[in-house]
């Protein structure tokens, strides 16, 4: 199994989450690590995180590291992928939504410049949530008001892990 890299400014407990479930982890609070041969990183931004200034980050380890990462997964605020109007984006993110998605459109279009392996997974905010999420594809809505962060740690294991949602761009929403 491969080595997963946590880049999180802030280890909270989604960070943890993915790290408990993995074989060898490892993690970082910016892009200044080593990458070895096989590492899958996983990237945790928050929002109000500077993503489009990070991007260049991230693309300055891949263009001077001797390894590659074997695959990028980028977490994302809903609304970078036609899932949500400007009236729902304001509600989970505030006044500044619309800036929020803009700067993470900026940092998804970056990742896929890269010509790699990635996946870019659009969370509502996190909460309580339900039981259970829905994994839904590029220009479908998202509903609801947020999402756990075991159920959201339970789908970037399985982005992280599996070729199932590779090079595409998927939402977390509750199930109905």
């Amino acid at each position: 199994m491969a080595r997963i890299v946590v880049i999180s400014r802030r280890h909270g407990r989604l960070a943890r989450l993915i790290m408990e479930n993995s074989y060898a982890a490892v993690a970082a609070n910016n892009f200044d690590v080593e990458l070895e041969a096989g590492d899958v990183l996983c990237w945790l931004p928050q929002t109000g995180d500077p993503v489009d200034d990070e991007v260049q980050q991230l693309a300055d380890l891949i263009d001077h590291a001797v390894f590659p990462p074997q695959k990028i997964v980028m977490l994302s605020i809903a609304g970078t992928a036609d899932d949500a109007d400007e009236a729902q984006l304001k509600q989970w993110y505030g006044k500044r939504a619309m800036q929020e998605v803009w700067a993470y459109q900026y940092a998804i279009k970056m990742i896929d410049e890269l010509e790699l392996p990635y996946v870019v997974v659009r969370a509502l905010p996190l909460g309580k949530g339900t039981d259970h999420v829905q994994v839904a594809d590029e220009g479908q809505p998202l509903s609801g008001k947020n999402i756990s962060e075991e159920q959201l740690a339970a789908v970037l294991e399985a982005a992280l892990t599996t070729g199932k949602f590779d090079n595409h761009s998927i939402g977390v929403m509750p199930s109905k």
